[in-house]
């Protein structure tokens, strides 16, 4: 299909932007790609409807418990194939349910998972929890340059958002940091991490603030060097507790990382005391899902022994159908 025969009018206001987006398409399927279909892989786990519907009215019984009846991974990772791929993460995200968010990040969700728009779902309406867990700004899929971070900046303010605009035009604002060179007679901070806020430009300094004591002060740039949150050194940890969400503080990374590493260890016993525990557990979920009249809306049982855990999702790869194209002799 030609542009030509794709009808807007010129003087449309979004004239130009269909033209680059048609020119796009054509030059990744082809001119001739009316008529095609598209392969699928199956490496895809598709969010249900009625999970992302729990995600985004905060519904945690639900959300918690679907992980649980497959590989947890896999399906903290899941997107929905009829929300422009959508994940647990952005629904997460848009309601600004911080623990939820950390929870689904500590258990390997990606910040800079991306969305239908190519956008990094980490940098949604309030960017804060995600910039503190490494979400870099994408635009169209692509890494952003200095100037988009601008233009985004502007338009985040002319929104409203003054104060999250400040954070994201500076190179640390948001960030996590590690203090790495410690002012005079302040030895005791290096190695200590902080949350740095905002960018002082008569002074050259971030104000942050130190995890654990919360003790502000004025550092410059030089003196910080990003450590962003991970599962492995998260610097708190949220735990899934009777169907619900706790945050769990320590007063260390040190101690927080311990915690981790024995909760790790913890489970790999268990599982050699118990080969049984990990189906157990995914029997349970089912159960519970049942109860709540859910089980049916996404099929049979998705234990591994009787189901497949993987979707097919689009590839890319086009795929001709067989006859006449539609529209061509």
């Amino acid at each position: 299909m030609k542009f030509n025969s794709f009808v807007i009018d010129p003087s449309h206001p979004e004239y130009e932007e269909h033209v680059r987006a048609v020119k796009e398409f054509e030059e990744e399927y082809g001119e001739d790609w009316d008529s095609t279909i598209i392969e699928y892989d199956n490496d895809f786990v598709n969010l249900p409807e009625y999970v992302a519907k729990a995600a985004f009215t905060g519904n945690f019984r639900i959300v918690l418990q679907w992980p649980k009846k497959g590989n947890i991974k896999e399906r903290i990772i899941a997107k929905g194939k009829e929300a422009g791929n959508m994940g647990l993460l952005f629904f997460a995200a848009i309601n600004q349910q911080h623990n939820l968010m950390s929870f689904l990040l500590q258990n390997g969700a990606d910040v800079n998972v991306l969305n239908s728009a190519g956008m990094s779902v980490g940098l949604g309406p309030n960017p804060n929890r995600g910039l503190l867990w490494g979400a870099e700004l994408f635009e169209e899929g692509e890494p952003s340059i200095k100037e988009m971070k601008l233009a985004l900046c502007e338009t985040i303010t002319s929104n409203g958002y003054v104060q999250i605009a400040k954070l994201m035009s500076s190179e640390l604002g948001g960030r996590r940091c590690e203090i790495v060179c410690a002012p005079n007679t302040r030895g005791d901070l290096v190695g200590k991490t902080c949350v740095v806020h905002e960018y002082i430009i008569e002074s050259n300094q971030y104000k942050v603030t130190i995890e654990f004591t919360n003790e502000v002060l004025l550092l410059g740039s030089d003196h910080l060097k990003r450590r962003d949150r991970t599962p492995q050194d998260p610097g708190y940890y949220v735990e899934s507790e009777n169907n619900g969400l706790n945050r769990r503080d320590f007063k260390s990374n040190e101690e927080c990382q311990a915690f981790i590493a024995c909760l790790s260890v913890e489970k790999e016993e268990s599982l050699e005391n118990d080969p049984d525990a990990k189906a157990k557990a995914e029997q349970a979920a089912t159960d519970l899902l049942a109860e709540l009249g859910l089980e049916d809306l996404e099929g049979p049982s998705s234990n591994a022994s009787k189901k497949k855990e993987k979707q097919s999702a689009a590839t890319g790869k086009k795929k001709k159908r067989g006859g006449k194209k539609k529209g061509r002799k």
